[in-house]
């Protein structure tokens, strides 16, 4: 289930996910084309959560690619103990 909630911790709505991708990294972009996205998201005080935010932000349409379930980001070290877990049993 992917919820939406308001200020208080309750459900305010449920999201229909039938047209949600969840977006993994790396994420890929041409550099001269990121770098401009970036430094206007700067320029304006735009906040953005990753690159894809960014270049969205600066008028680009990134393209999605489907990715696999199992494509982790190592993060903390329970990220590590998964992805190893993951590569024994291939």
């Amino acid at each position: 289930k992917l919820a939406e909630a308001g200020s208080l911790p309750v459900v305010s709505e449920t999201i229909d996910r039938s047209r949600l991708w969840r977006a993994l990294t790396p994420q890929m972009f041409r550099f001269g084309a990121l770098k401009q996205a970036l430094s206007l998201c700067l320029e304006r005080g735009q906040a953005i959560t990753d690159e894809s935010s960014a270049m969205e932000f600066s008028g680009n349409m990134p393209v999605l690619v489907e990715g696999r379930p199992d494509n982790l980001k190592i993060t903390v070290p329970s990220d590590l103990a998964l992805a190893e877990f993951i590569l024994g049993r291939q």
